[in-house]
């Protein structure tokens, strides 16, 4: 008697019709052209123009997300134009209002420095310890740390870790250029690595703490180097300027082109580390259905920053370092990985479950990253106006 033998699954995405693609969209379409849709908010025809080239492109992005069933390659579109744009539009209006990148220590410990995210976790403890800012910001500004603490934890809420992939404006710089190469240069990277974004995050906590000053973000930053840093007027200053080119160069392009890794991110990073803690809080993961994966490791060999093994795959998870950027679900052709609501069973509806999860992640990027993207736009425009 023949013995019969179910040849293996190969469905990949489901597509949608264009008609259902757009109603799906109409909630995204709507948010977008409220954020950036309205001539009379903004005087200037460049500012004007930027918006509505930006409210367009992030629709057209989330429709290719609906009609394809996929997510990755069009976030990829977003968060790169992040990465890219934001240098572009912060280091302009740095020039403008300063003459330089390079801030005046006077400047920041009178609190004229814009607040970055990067520093929340350093600020807790002497926060919390001595009721004091050691990031030398201003609290109330638009720009303040009131401002971007509560950007975060609404953020945070929703998409976990998945800040890292939807909501950060650096990590959109290593993910371009991971994405040039065709091929991985460097495949075998021994899994330790993972461990030192947490050792830096604990350094810099306690260092931080016994400093008083944030310690990473005036020693270890690499994106000091397209962004704002203490002014170089001394010895001092000159090897800080040094260490943040340094650790620019060598993490956030030269490791990502021969990987095709985001290594600042899964390596080095405290904030992601710290950022790893909310995915144990936020609604939504990724799961993996073990009666359906055959272990062919594609989705191991496509996540971006190393958080899936072997051993994790076998127990149908992610570590709690993934960033939900949809690379392992993509790639899947046996639609074993899939996007996963907390509290229900492993094969509840996952593409509702990733409908419910994109509504919450894009319309953060739109208010987010879609004005850092119209900023830069907008001063590119003015520049060749």
């Amino acid at each position: 008697m023949a013995t019969h033998v179910q040849a293996p699954q190969t469905a990949g995405p489901v597509q949608r019709s264009i008609g259902r693609s757009i109603l799906l969209t109409l909630p995204i379409m709507v948010w977008a052209l409220l954020m950036f849709g309205n001539p009379a908010a903004h005087h200037d025809l460049k500012t004007n123009i930027a918006g509505g080239i930006t409210a367009v492109f992030m629709i057209v992005l989330f429709f290719m997300m609906m009609r394809t069933g996929t997510t990755h390659r069009w976030r990829r579109w977003f968060f790169v134009s992040v990465g890219l744009l934001f240098p572009i539009g912060f280091i302009h209006e740095l020039i403008v209002t300063r003459g330089t990148m390079g801030i005046p220590i006077e400047e920041m410990i009178a609190g004229r420095t814009p607040f970055c995210f990067l520093p929340i976790p350093f600020v807790i403890l002497p926060a919390a310890l001595t009721r004091t800012i050691i990031f030398p910001g201003s609290i109330v500004a638009s720009h303040g740390i009131a401002a971007m603490v509560g950007i975060w934890l609404a953020i945070t809420l929703v998409v976990g870790k998945g800040w890292c992939s939807y909501a950060c404006f650096f990590g959109g710089i290593e993910e371009g250029v991971a994405a040039i190469p065709k091929r991985a240069k460097i495949r075998k990277i021994d899994p330790r690595w993972r461990y030192l974004p947490w050792a830096v995050l604990l350094a810099m906590v306690l260092l931080s703490l016994a400093l008083f000053e944030p310690a990473y973000c005036m020693w270890l930053c690499p994106f000091k180097a397209v962004s704002e840093y203490v002014a170089a007027r001394n010895t001092v200053g000159l090897v800080q300027n040094a260490i943040f080119i340094v650790l620019f160069g060598a993490l956030v392009v030269v490791l990502p082109f021969l990987t095709k890794k985001r290594t600042q991110c899964s390596f080095f990073c405290p904030f992601g580390a710290f950022q790893s803690i909310f995915n144990k809080i936020s609604a939504f993961d990724v799961r993996i259905d073990k009666e359906k994966c055959h272990s062919c490791v594609l989705c191991q060999n496509a996540c971006p920053n190393m958080s899936l093994t072997k051993e994790s795959i076998a127990k149908g998870e992610v570590l709690m370092s993934c960033m939900k950027c949809g690379a392992c679900v993509d790639v899947c052709p046996r639609q074993a990985v899939s996007w996963h609501v907390k509290g229900t069973d492993v094969a509840w509806k996952p593409e509702r479950a990733r409908l419910m999860f994109l509504y919450g992640a894009w319309a953060m990027a739109i208010m987010f990253g879609g004005s850092i993207v119209a900023r830069g736009l907008a001063t590119i425009f003015g520049v060749f106006a």
